[in-house]
């Protein structure tokens, strides 16, 4: 059956977010060209380069915790017990060392806090940082020693980074979920964040051997693809959709 003759009932729309936490409030704030992005409140950043974030506000657990409890358990946990993900991302800092050990037991804290509510942490190991290959994600997750700390794989920062040979000999177990994209073996822009940002494409449109790729992880792990590219997003999101549905369907 095509994606075209796919049939969706949306039964409810619903929305948290920066701009707003209901539907008629979020739209009212878009519509009169109200940002939801501010300094940041939630944590310290005055070490940081950037002191501005998108933070929801006013997010109401009432329904969710008891009162006394509530004000005890932070908007993050609030979000994870309201919306129930199955994995939350997480990425290393962009700039420092990292004490593996150290962010290993963080990883542990945080898994604690989300697992009452079935939610994992998916650690992405990124070539820039100082945990840059899977090896070194494994390691961490491994610190982490919790059975919802796992790691996730993104074919992008495999072949721009250690390479497929990386792969080779990684725990299965330890693998909770896989991106999928593809791109030039060799940077377009020296600036790997922005690269990454403008110049990957739909899978079997580089130069990745997503076949390869795919063999050396595990195949009951959840695919997602995640595709920022300049040409995508001159195209209508219907046909985006289309396009990167088509081109990653070769490939599982």
């Amino acid at each position: 059956l095509s994606v075209s003759k796919r049939r969706v009932v949306v039964t409810g729309l619903g929305i948290v977010s920066p701009v707003g936490n209901t539907v008629a409030e979020a739209w009212a704030n878009i519509v009169a060209g109200r940002s939801g992005v501010g300094p940041v409140t939630k944590y310290d950043v005055s070490t940081m380069n950037s002191r501005i974030a998108g933070e929801v506000r006013d997010f109401s657990v009432e329904g969710i915790f008891p009162v006394k409890e509530a004000r005890h358990v932070d908007t993050f946990v609030h979000l994870v017990a309201t919306y129930r993900p199955d994995r939350i991302q997480v990425v290393p800092p962009f700039r420092g060392e990292v004490d593996r050990r150290a962010a290993g037991e963080w990883l542990a804290r945080v898994a604690d806090r989300v697992a009452p509510f079935g939610c994992s942490l998916a650690l992405e190991f990124l070539p820039f940082t100082d945990i840059g290959d899977a090896a070194a994600g494994a390691e961490v997750v491994d610190l982490a020693a919790r059975p919802n700390v796992g790691l996730c794989v993104d074919s992008w920062h495999v072949f721009r980074g250690a390479g497929l040979m990386s792969l080779v000999g990684l725990d299965p177990a330890i693998v909770v979920s896989v991106q999928l994209n593809d791109g030039p073996l060799e940077p377009v822009l020296d600036d790997y964040v922005q690269d990454c940002l403008h110049f990957r494409e739909p899978p079997g449109e580089g130069e990745f051997d997503l076949r390869a790729f795919m063999d050396l992880l595990p195949s009951h792990v959840p695919v997602s693809v995640e595709v920022p590219d300049d040409d995508l997003d001159l195209l209508p999101p219907s046909e985006a959709a289309r396009v990167l549905y088509e081109e990653t369907s070769r490939y599982l």
